[in-house]
């Protein structure tokens, strides 16, 4: 069922609680009084439907809680009490919608265009070339590194919860893809990955299909001891709401993850490194690494530089001193730097690590909204052998980081992990990987050991989609099995240095509609393309209305899968955060003058 566009008005869900039973829902049926008096005042009503719009959002401010059978009652009634057909079929959808509501928004929020807040200010992404579709008789391999990264959807996530309209230079569509679970079964054996493969007709277009490729790493256990250098921004932009408090709490929760024979270090700075509170690797129990981190504090602008610098420095002494410990550094920003170098390639050559048998990994933690890089903060961790997560509250500071999470995240499986997908030219014609654009890399590249190449923690998923168009004979013959591609994995050991390799092909049936899939294949699909839909805005081939009716579609993919995974957060979340881009896709207008910028 489509979203009531008529009058500008947008009938929107409100918070679950599913604890109690209850839902949290704006007073549609007072929203349908305002809309019978816009329709009342003519045919197309603008006037009267603007101020109807804009008091129901005031209105949404007094939402109440309420069972969503009652709401769906009382504006089914006042459905049919309505004298105007067309605001009566519109009303009778939105209670039908609450009635049948297969699911509802973590946070109660307007998704009407009119009412979405703009980008926050001073936001830095970089907008990735989008893949297009190859012909394999031009080019057969697709080279890639692993990524395990979920950032951009919690961005997008927390945008979204806020009200703020997702910038589609933010979405990444693989982080997006690997933000969820798809539950694959692990490896059989613990030096390799399960490989798991899926094809299915494409759902928004029948003459394509989508190849899913799920690489799992195993659980491993791992008692190696940890040497952590926490470096935490302490610039004045970091006073801007929360951002110090989820800081705090992150390396709090880091500091109390740790065990007794792990070493952990402090540094804090703003135009430079505040040495007072600089505080060498020591005891996670320390007292002085305890009143380090309580005494993070904003104030001066921002040398990343600086901050990293001395992290490397310490990191690296407790590295020649501890060589059978894995080594950390872990900066929290908001990743605004504006003193000295600025550009992250430049702050990874000042802070280089040679040492690659033993490296120092980079974790760099995002936080804040407004007044944000995230190109910065993305960048160094690719490049800095390591991972980027976003936080958007203590809460999930504390989630991210408790002892379980933090240690699972520590050990490490894989280095320098990438893969090569070669199609077969006889049944594929031509293929389009979904996201990775700035994890592509050259097919000569592939046999090298290099350290931009992504570290896969011990137990972590990563999957990537494509879409392909296959030869007729393959897509419309007789139901048969057919090799796709072969899939080749290459990796560093750690601590070993040994490099492996490990290799499968793709034998599958070209002819499992998408609706027999498996619910998390659906679920997955309809993340990889809605993500990568949206990241295609405002600089489309096609217009943006053709970008908004696929989203529209894809929340029609979406809606049967409750019935399956409604009991999820996840889902959840995902299914409001569609909803929210849906309603709001940003266009860019060509300057018609003629004249030259």
């Amino acid at each position: 069922m489509h979203r009531p566009r008529t009058l500008g008005l947008r009938i929107i869900r409100g918070a679950a609680s599913l604890r109690d039973g209850k839902r949290t829902l704006i007073h549609v049926a007072a929203a349908g009084l305002l809309v019978l008096g816009a329709a009342a005042c003519g045919e197309d009503g603008s006037e009267a439907a603007t101020a109807a719009t804009v008091t129901t959002a005031a209105y949404a401010e007094t939402e109440a809680t309420i069972h969503y059978e009652s709401a769906a009652a009382t504006t089914y009634a006042a459905a049919q009490a309505a004298t105007t057909t067309a605001a009566a079929a519109m009303l009778e959808e939105a209670a039908m919608e609450a009635a049948g509501n297969y699911r509802a928004a973590p946070i109660a929020t307007t998704t009407d265009a009119a009412f979405i807040a703009p980008d926050p200010s001073a936001t830095t992404f970089r907008d990735y070339q989008q893949s297009q579709f190859v012909p394999t008789s031009e080019d057969r391999t697709s080279t890639f590194s692993l990524d395990t990264d979920l950032t951009s959807f919690q961005l997008a996530l927390n945008w979204a919860r806020q009200g703020y309209q997702v910038d589609p230079d933010s979405v990444r569509a693989e982080e997006w893809i690997n933000a969820f679970s798809y539950e694959y079964e692990h490896p059989r054996h613990l030096d390799s990955f399960a490989i798991v493969t899926d094809l299915v007709r494409h759902p928004l277009d029948g003459r394509k299909h989508l190849a899913r490729i799920g690489f799992q790493a195993p659980e491993l256990r791992d008692d190696r001891p940890l040497n952590v250098t926490l470096v935490l921004d302490a610039s004045g932009s970091m006073q801007e709401g929360n951002r110090v408090a989820i800081a705090r709490e992150a390396a709090e929760s880091i500091r109390l993850g740790l065990r007794s024979r792990d070493r952990i270090a402090v540094v804090h700075f703003t135009e430079h490194v505040i040495d007072g509170l600089t505080v060498g690797h020591l005891s996670p129990d320390d007292r002085e690494v305890r009143d380090s981190i309580r005494r993070l504090t904003p104030n001066g602008s921002t040398n990343v530089q600086a901050g990293l610098d001395e992290g490397v420095r310490l990191a690296d002494r407790v590295r020649r001193q501890r060589p059978d410990a894995y080594n950390y550094i872990i900066l929290m920003s908001d990743g605004v730097a504006n003193v000295d170098a600025t550009d992250p390639f430049a702050i990874l050559e000042s802070s280089y690590d040679a040492d690659s048998g033993n490296p120092l990994r980079l974790i760099t933690i995002g936080v804040g909204i407004s007044n944000y890089n995230d190109y910065l903060l993305e960048q160094l961790a690719q490049y800095g052998n390591g991972w980027y997560r976003y936080l958007s509250d203590t809460d999930q500071a504390r989630s991210t980081f408790s002892r379980d999470s933090w240690l699972a995240l520590s050990v490490p499986f894989a280095d320098q992990t990438r893969a090569q997908v070669t199609w077969n030219d006889r049944v594929v014609s031509s293929w389009r990987m979904i996201g990775y654009e700035n994890r592509i890399t050259s097919d000569a590249s592939f046999v090298e050991d290099r350290k931009e190449f992504a570290e896969i923690p011990a137990g972590a998923a990563t999957t990537v989609f494509y879409e392909l168009e296959l030869r007729d004979w393959a897509r419309q013959g007789p139901a048969r099995t057919v090799e796709l591609a072969d899939v080749d994995l290459r990796w560093v050991t750690p601590v070993s240095g040994m490099s492996s390799r490990q290799s499968t092909t793709l034998s599958l049936r070209p002819d499992v509609e998408f609706q027999a899939a498996d619910p998390l294949l659906q679920f997955g699909a309809v993340v990889a393309l809605a993500s990568d839909r949206y990241a295609s805005l405002p600089y489309v081939e096609a217009d943006a209305g053709s970008v908004g009716s696929d989203l529209w579609a894809l929340t029609d993919r979406l809606q049967p899968l409750d019935n399956h995974l409604g009991g999820l957060d996840s889902f959840n979340d995902f299914a409001f955060v569609l909803d929210h881009i849906a309603a709001y896709v940003p266009t860019t207008s060509k300057d018609s003058s003629g004249y030259s910028r």
